[in-house]
C-alpha cells in the first residue's frame, strides 16, 4: 500500500522493535518521576557537560606507559629533586630513566637556562657558621625546606640563644653539590651532600715535628666530575698562617683518591703574607686564590705538575688606601659566570665615585679592564626610604649573583638590609630585611649557597692502616674489648660491635674508646667496614 506522497515506510525490525520499546519504557519511567518540568536553561548537566566529563574520563584512564620518554623526560625534570628520586618507585620505567646519565645531564642544563631566565633563583647568601652539638645536626640544618624558597634571603641556620651554647661549625667551601665543613676547638674537617645526607671525615694530618704545631687556615674545595655531572673526586686545600713576610707558600693538600695528606713549600717572586681575615679562596677554573698584602693574590693549582704558586696584582687604579685601612672589608672579588671580578665600594660618601668594577681580561698575563664607575648621583631606588639614604649610606659588599652578570648583592648598614645592585639600571633594591643578629654582616662571614643540582655519592678516600704493636701483658686483655664503630652515611649513624680489633690496625685508641666511652670517627666505605664485622 502506497502514501499519497508515493513514499514506502520504512521497514522496522524486530531487534529495533525491541529497542525502541526499551527506550519508551525508561523515558516513561523518568517522566513519572518528575514532579515539575525542567527547563533545558536550569538543567544543570548540559549535553556540552557531559562531553566535558566523558573527555576527562578519558584523560585520566590514559595508560602513562603510553608516554613518549622524550615527554615524560620534559614533565620529570620540571619537578623538585626530592619528589624526581621518589618517583623512582612508580615504576620501572621511571626508574631507568632517571637512574640513566643522560637524565642527570638534562636536568641540570635545564635548570641553568631556567635560573638565567628568572627573577627568583635558587640560590641564597649564606652565613658560614652554624652552632649546633654534633655535625649530624649541621646536616638537618640544611633540608631543603630550608633554602628552597621563592624569597631571597640572608640564610641563618643557627639562633641567636644556639651561638652562646653549642659548638661551633664553619661551611668553608661549596662545589659541584659538595659542601667542607670544620668544626673549630679540635680541627676536625666533614666533606658532605646535603641531598643524600653522606658525609665523610677526614684524617687528621701528622705534624710536622713533635715540636711545631702550625695554624693552618683558608681551606678550599675543588671537585671533578665526569661528563655526567656525576663526582669522582675531590682536593681540599688548606694554608699555613706564618708570623711573618716569607718567599715561599706553605701549603697542605687532601686528596680523596689518596686518602693522605700532603705538604708542600712552594717559592715566590716576592716576600707575601696572607690576609688573615680574607676569607675563603677563590675558586676559578680549578685554580685557587688567596688574598695577599700588598700583592693582591697567590694562585695555586693542585691538579697542575709540577706544583707551584704565582702572584696576580689586583687592579692599579683601585682605592689601596681604603684596602690598607679596612682590611679589604670594602672590595669583593670573586668568580662569576666564568669571569673574575673586582668590585669595589668607596665607603667615604664625599668620594666622587661610589662603585667601581673590573673584569679580568687576561689572566695568564694578569691584566684587569675596568667594567664601570658610578657615582651616587647616578643611583636610584624603587625604595623610598632607602632613596632618600642613597647619598649618605654606607655599603659593604656581600656576593655576585651566581647566575646573573647584572646583580651585586651589598649590605646597607644604615638600614640593617641587604639591597640588590643592578649593574645596568644602575637601581639599588631592598631584597632582604632584618639581615638576622649578625651586626658585622660581610663578604668574609657569608658565602653564596647554591642548591646541590644532583645527588651524587660522596668519593670515599681509601682509609690508611696505621699498625700499634701493644705491650705483651695486655694484648689478650685487650683482643676481648668490643669496639664502637661510627659511619657517616646517608642513612645515618651505624654502630657495629667487632670481635677483632687488629684487623683496622687501631687498637690504641679503641682502648680509649672503651674506658672512656667516647666514639671514634671513622670515615670508612660501608662495603669495607662489614668485611670486618662478625
Amino acid at each position: 500500500m502506497e502514501d499519497d506522497d508515493g513514499d514506502q515506510p520504512p521497514i522496522q525490525t524486530q531487534t529495533q522493535i525491541h529497542l525502541l520499546s526499551r527506550t519508551r519504557k525508561r523515558k516513561q519511567h523518568s517522566q513519572s518521576q518528575v514532579t515539575s518540568p525542567i527547563s533545558p536553561q536550569s538543567n544543570p548537566i548540559s549535553d556540552s557537560s557531559v562531553l566535558g566529563l566523558v573527555l576527562l574520563a578519558h584523560t585520566f584512564t590514559y595508560d602513562i606507559r603510553n608516554l613518549p620518554d622524550s615527554l615524560l623526560l620534559e614533565i620529570i625534570s620540571r619537578l623538585p629533586l626530592k619528589s624526581i628520586f621518589r618517583f623512582k618507585c612508580v615504576c620501572k620505567q621511571w626508574r631507568t630513566l632517571i637512574s640513566q646519565p643522560s637524565f642527570s645531564r638534562f636536568y641540570f642544563s635545564r635548570m641553568l637556562t631556567a635560573n638565567a631566565a628568572s627573577s627568583s633563583l635558587p640560590f641564597r647568601i649564606l652565613y658560614r657558621y652554624i652552632y649546633v652539638s654534633k655535625f649530624e645536626d649541621v646536616l638537618d640544618r640544611f633540608r631543603p625546606e630550608i633554602y628552597n624558597s621563592s624569597k631571597f634571603s640572608v640564610l641563618f641556620l643557627s639562633s641567636f640563644e644556639e651561638q652562646q651554647q653549642s659548638d661551633q661549625f664553619k661551611v668553608l667551601a661549596l662545589n659541584n653539590g659538595l659542601i667542607l665543613c670544620c668544626l673549630l676547638g679540635p680541627l676536625v674537617y666533614y666533606v658532605c651532600d646535603p641531598v643524600t645526607r653522606q658525609w665523610v671525615t677526614l684524617p687528621r694530618a701528622r705534624d710536622k715535628s713533635p715540636n711545631t704545631h702550625p695554624i693552618f687556615f683558608g681551606e678550599g674545595l675543588i671537585s671533578r666530575v665526569n661528563e655526567d655531572n656525576v663526582v669522582t673526586g675531590y682536593t681540599v686545600v688548606r694554608v699555613e698562617l706564618l708570623n711573618s713576610r716569607a718567599n715561599y707558600l706553605s701549603l697542605e693538600t687532601f686528596s680523596s683518591e689518596t686518602g693522605k695528606w700532603v705538604d708542600y713549600k712552594l717559592p715566590c717572586g716576592n716576600p707575601i703574607a696572607l690576609m688573615r681575615r680574607g676569607g675563603g679562596p677563590i675558586n676559578f677554573n680549578g685554580i685557587l686564590h688567596w688574598f695577599v698584602y700588598d700583592h693582591g693574590m697567590v694562585a695555586f693549582n693542585p691538579h697542575k705538575d709540577p706544583k707551584s704558586c704565582r702572584l696576580i696584582q689586583f687592579p692599579d687604579d683601585r682605592d689601596v688606601e681604603s684596602e690598607d685601612n679596612h682590611d679589604g672589608l670594602y672590595r669583593l672579588c670573586d668568580e662569576c659566570q666564568g669571569k673574575l671580578r673586582f668590585f669595589e665600594v668607596k665607603r667615604d660618601a664625599c668620594s666622587f665615585y661610589c662603585f667601581s668594577m673590573w673584569d679580568m681580561k687576561d689572566y695568564e698575563k694578569g691584566e684587569w679592564c675596568s667594567d664601570f664607575k658610578v657615582t651616587r648621583s647616578d643611583l636610584s631606588s624603587s625604595d623610598p626610604e632607602l632613596n632618600s639614604w642613597l647619598i649618605k649610606a654606607t655599603f659593604l659588599p656581600l656576593a655576585f649573583h651566581p647566575f646573573n652578570l647584572d646583580v651585586v648583592y651589598m649590605r646597607c648598614v644604615e638600614l640593617a638590609c641587604v639591597v640588590s645592585y643592578s649593574i645596568q639600571n644602575k637601581r639599588l633594591d631592598v631584597v632582604s630585611k632584618p639581615i638576622g643578629v649578625v651586626d658585622d654582616l660581610s663578604w668574609r662571614v657569608v658565602i653564596p649557597f647554591m642548591i646541590p643540582r644532583w645527588p651524587t655519592p660522596v668519593p670515599i678516600p681509601p682509609v690508611l692502616k696505621r699498625v700499634v704493636k701493644p705491650k705483651a701483658a695486655h694484648r689478650h686483655r685487650f683482643n676481648r674489648i668490643g669496639g664502637v664503630f661510627r659511619m657517616g652515611t646517608g642513612t645515618g649513624t651505624y654502630r657495629r660491635q667487632i670481635r677483632s680489633v687488629w684487623h683496622l690496625g687501631l687498637g690504641i685508641k679503641l682502648k680509649r674508646c672503651a674506658n672512656y666511652e667516647t666514639k671514634l670517627m671513622i670515615s670508612i666505605e660501608q662495603k669495607n667496614i662489614m668485611n670486618y664485622i662478625v
